[in-house]
C-alpha cells in the first residue's frame, strides 16, 4: 500500500506540466516521416545542420527566422515540424503562406494530413477531416488552443480578418510580384503584430539577383552561415563552390581544397566535418531578435548531395545557361545573375560621371531629343512629370545634358507649361553652337492619356509625339504611327494625334548593353553632373527575367520591387525619339547631315537620296531600326 508521501508524489507528478522542449528536441522525440513524402519512411533524427535552424524557431530571444537554402536540405520537413510542435506543446494560431491557393492545396494534402496522420502524439488532437463537424478542410485545421490556415500568396483574401502568432512563408521566390493590397510578406506579417510572442519564418530558394525575395532578407539578418573544421588543419570554414576541385571530366575525383591548408579534403570526411560544425553569424541583423541561414547542397546528408553528383550536375549544365541558372539557385542555394542584363552598379555608373554642368552640351553632340514619363499620384512623390534631354552624336554617343521632374498634376495646364519651357529652351555647345530640341517623345500608356494627346497634338510642328510601349515581344524600336486620339469625355476620335508603339525591351536591351562600354566612342553613354545617386538606381532598377509563357521560357525587363525607373524610361524614350528623327534623313549620311546643317552649310534636313520626298499626308513607313547605330 502506497504511503502519504508516494501518494502525494504521484498526484504532483501528474499535474506536473510536460518539459520545455525545444524544436529539434520535440522533433526526435515524436516526428516521424510520411512515405507520401520522404525517402525513407519512419522516425525523424535532426542532422547537425538543421539543428540550429530548427531551434531558432523556439528561442524566445528570436522572432523572426530567415532561411535561403538549396535544394535536399529538409525544408519542408522543418516547417512541418515547427507546426506540429506547436499542435502538440504550444497550441496557437498558424498560418503557412504558399505561392499560389493551388500550392497551398498540395502542401496540405502531400505534407500535412500524413504528418497528422502518422505522428501519435498529432493524432489524436485533430479532428478526422471526414468528420461532420467541418474544423478539418483542406486549407484550415483545428485543435485545441489554435488553428491552421494555409494560404495563397495570389489571393489577398487569405490576408484578411485573421491574427496569427505563427506565420510561415514557404518558397517566397515563387510568390506573384504582390497583390492589390500590397506585399504578401508584409501583410502576413501584420497578422501577428498584436502578439509578443511572434514568430516568422521565411524560406526560399533563391532565384535572379537583385530580384530575389529571400535575398533582400537574407542580407537584412545576422547571415549565420554553417562553418566546418578542416580534418587535417582544424580550420573553420564556411564551404564554398569555388573550393570544389576535380580532374578535368572527371566527377568521381570531386574533393574540397581547404582554403587555409590547400589539403584535399575527399567526400568520405564530409560527416565528420558536418557533425563538428557549428553555425556562426557573419553580419549584423538590422533588428534584434532577426536572424538569417544560408545552408546548401554541399553539407548535405542526402545519398543524392555528394560531392561527386554535385560536381556531375554542374558538367552536365554548364553550357545551359537556364540550366546552369537552376543549378545555382537550387544546388547553390545562391542567387543567379543575369549577364544579359546590365552588369554595371549605380556605384560603378557614378563612378565614371564627367564633370559639365546641366544643361551643357559637350562638342561631340549633333542632335538632342527629349523622353518625358508620366506619373500618376502613387508614392511618396506624388504626381510629376520625369524629363530627361540627351545629347547625341556620331554612332549614337550620347551624353545626358538635362534630367528633371516637374511636380503636379499632369492634368493641369501649368504643369505642360513647365514642360514648355523645357522644350523651348536653347542648348549651348562648348564651342558655342546653340541646339534645340529637335524631337520629344512623351509616354501616354500609363496616366492622363488624354492630356499627352492634346499636348503632342498642339505641338507637333516642336517635334513633340506621343508613344506608347508595345506588349509585342522583339518590336521594333519604334513602330509606324496610328492616328488615334481621346476627348474630353474618353471616346476615340477617327482623326487627331498620331500615336507610336515603341519595343521598350528592344530598345532596353540595346541601352543597357552600352553601360558596359568602358571608352568614349559609338554607343557610349556620358553623363555628367546633371547625374546625381538617384538618377544611377534609377537606370539601373530593371533586370532581365526568364519567365515561363506557356511552356517555353522568355526574357522579359522586371523593375526591381520598390525601385524607381524613371530615369531609364526617359533614356528609352529618348532614343525612340532619335529613332523619328532618322527617318527624315539618308540612313548612310545622316550624321553628316547633322553636322553640315550645324555648319550652316545645309539648312533643315535633307531628304533621303533613295526616296523622292513625299506629301505630308503620306508618311513614310518605318524601316529597318538602328539599334546598332550608324
Amino acid at each position: 500500500m502506497a504511503t502519504d508521501g508516494e501518494l502525494r508524489a504521484a498526484a504532483l507528478a501528474f499535474w506536473r506540466p510536460p518539459p520545455k522542449l525545444s524544436l529539434s528536441q520535440w522533433a526526435d522525440q515524436h516526428a516521424y516521416l510520411s512515405a507520401e513524402s520522404a525517402a525513407e519512411a519512419g522516425k525523424w533524427r535532426t542532422l547537425p545542420y538543421q539543428r540550429g535552424i530548427m531551434d531558432a524557431f523556439t528561442d524566445p530571444t528570436i522572432d523572426t527566422v530567415v532561411w535561403m537554402k538549396s535544394a535536399r536540405v529538409g525544408a519542408t520537413k522543418i516547417f512541418n515540424h515547427l507546426i506540429g510542435y506547436h499542435i502538440h506543446q504550444d497550441p496557437c494560431p498558424i498560418m503557412v503562406c504558399q505561392p499560389t491557393v493551388e500550392d497551398a492545396e498540395g502542401y496540405s494534402k502531400d505534407e500535412i494530413a500524413p504528418m497528422i496522420r502518422d505522428t501519435p502524439a498529432l493524432r489524436p488532437l485533430v479532428s478526422d477531416p471526414k468528420a461532420k463537424d467541418g474544423s478539418n478542410t483542406i486549407l484550415a485545421k483545428t485543435y485545441p488552443g489554435g488553428t491552421l490556415g494555409m494560404v495563397g500568396a495570389n489571393s489577398a483574401r487569405g490576408f484578411r480578418r485573421v491574427s496569427r502568432r505563427v506565420v510561415l512563408f514557404d518558397e517566397v521566390d515563387g510568390y506573384p510580384a504582390s497583390t492589390p493590397e500590397g506585399d504578401q510578406i508584409k501583410l502576413g506579417i501584420k497578422r501577428s503584430e498584436y502578439y509578443w510572442n511572434r514568430k516568422i519564418g521565411i524560406a526560399s530558394t533563391p532565384t535572379t539577383k537583385g530580384f530575389s525575395r529571400i535575398e533582400r532578407w537574407f542580407e537584412r539578418t545576422d547571415q549565420r552561415r554553417y562553418f566546418v573544421p578542416c580534418p587535417e588543419c582544424g580550420t573553420h570554414q564556411v564551404l564554398r563552390w569555388g573550393q570544389m576541385k576535380w580532374e578535368p571530366d572527371r566527377p568521381e575525383t570531386a574533393a574540397y581544397e581547404c582554403e587555409n591548408c590547400a589539403a584535399l579534403i575527399p567526400h568520405s570526411r564530409k560527416r565528420w566535418m558536418v557533425e563538428r560544425g557549428e553555425w556562426r553569424a557573419t553580419a549584423q541583423a538590422d533588428a534584434p531578435g532577426m536572424v538569417g541561414f544560408h545552408l546548401w547542397a554541399a553539407y548535405s546528408f542526402s545519398p543524392n548531395a555528394t560531392w561527386e553528383q554535385l560536381v556531375r550536375e554542374f558538367l552536365e549544365v554548364k553550357g545551359d545557361r537556364d540550366q546552369l541558372r537552376t543549378f545555382v539557385n537550387t544546388a547553390l542555394g545562391e542567387t543567379f545573375e543575369d549577364l544579359d542584363a546590365s552588369s554595371q552598379t549605380p556605384e560603378a555608373l557614378a563612378a565614371r560621371r564627367e564633370d559639365y554642368e546641366p544643361g551643357a552640351c559637350p562638342e561631340g553632340v549633333l542632335l538632342l531629343t527629349c523622353g518625358v514619363d508620366v506619373q500618376g499620384g502613387g508614392g511618396s512623390l506624388g504626381e510629376r512629370l520625369a524629363v530627361s534631354v540627351w545629347g547625341w552624336g556620331r554612332g549614337e554617343e550620347s551624353w545626358l545634358v538635362w534630367h528633371q521632374e516637374i511636380h503636379g498634376d499632369p492634368t493641369r495646364p501649368e504643369v505642360w507649361a513647365q514642360l514648355d519651357s523645357v522644350l523651348e529652351a536653347s542648348w549651348q555647345r562648348a564651342d558655342g553652337v546653340e541646339l534645340k530640341i529637335t524631337q520629344t517623345a512623351v509616354d501616354s500608356g500609363g496616366h492622363a492619356t488624354a492630356e499627352v494627346y492634346a499636348y503632342a497634338r498642339e505641338r507637333r510642328a516642336q517635334g513633340v509625339v506621343a508613344i506608347k510601349g508595345s506588349s509585342v515581344r522583339g518590336a521594333v524600336p519604334v513602330g509606324k504611327g496610328k492616328p488615334v486620339d481621346v476627348n474630353a469625355r474618353g471616346k476615340v476620335q477617327k482623326r487627331g494625334v498620331t500615336l507610336y508603339m515603341v519595343g521598350t525591351d528592344t530598345i532596353k536591351t540595346t541601352l543597357m548593353a552600352r553601360l558596359r562600354h568602358n571608352a568614349p566612342g559609338p554607343g557610349f553613354l556620358h553623363f555628367g553632373l546633371a547625374a546625381d545617386d538617384d538618377f544611377f538606381r534609377q537606370l539601373t532598377a530593371e533586370r532581365v527575367q526568364v519567365r515561363s509563357l506557356r511552356g517555353f521560357p522568355v526574357r522579359q525587363w522586371v523593375k526591381k520591387p520598390g525601385d524607381r525607373n524613371e530615369a531609364l524610361d526617359t533614356l528609352v524614350y529618348s532614343y525612340a525619339a532619335l529613332q523619328l528623327v532618322a527617318r527624315r534623313y539618308n540612313r548612310q549620311r545622316f550624321w553628316e547631315q547633322l553636322e553640315a546643317q550645324l555648319l550652316g552649310r545645309q539648312q533643315g534636313p535633307a531628304p533621303s537620296a533613295a526616296e523622292p520626298e513625299r506629301p505630308r499626308r503620306r508618311p513614310r513607313p518605318a524601316g529597318p531600326s538602328f539599334v546598332n547605330g550608324w
